[in-house]
């Protein structure tokens, strides 16, 4: 027998087997993560159109969720005023006060003061409660 050939003792095997489970572990909760977050739906809120009156500082919007999530509007900044809407489902499901279905329009007014010349454009944006927003250009009118 040779003396100098022996096999690998049990130390050795372990020490490789730990390194291959951390490697897998790794791999193993990257593609579970990757595949969790591409299934979990992200809302998505369209706006249809939005005007704001300078007569009396009220801002109406029309909106469209799409899908495919409902959402819940938390509030509306228009040149830098907020202000918290009022929503009614012009069409689609009904939902609870300030949520809108997956698939509905909605007509949602709020008051944030005159915030431009009429005639003019101003910018805005839609907060909804998870902390998205959705930007839109507003159209003044007198």
């Amino acid at each position: 027998m040779a003396t100098g050939a022996r096999g690998m003792v049990s130390l050795e095997i372990a020490i490789l087997m730990s390194v291959v489970l951390v490697i897998a572990t790794a791999v193993g909760w990257y593609l579970y993560t990757t595949f969790v977050a591409s299934t979990v739906g992200q809302p998505r809120l369209g706006v249809v159109s939005a005007e704001l009156s300078t007569s009396n500082g009220e801002l109406r919007l029309v909106l469209i969720n799409p899908g495919p999530v409902d959402v819940k509007l938390s509030m509306v900044e228009v040149a830098g005023r907020v202000a918290t809407p009022s929503c009614t489902i012009q069409s689609g499901p009904a939902a609870a006060q300030g949520v809108i279905p997956v698939g509905a329009q909605a007509v949602c007014t709020a008051t944030v003061g005159a915030a431009g010349v009429p005639g003019t454009m101003v910018t805005g944006k839609v907060i909804l409660s998870g902390g998205q927003s959705f930007p839109f250009t507003v159209s003044v009118k007198p």
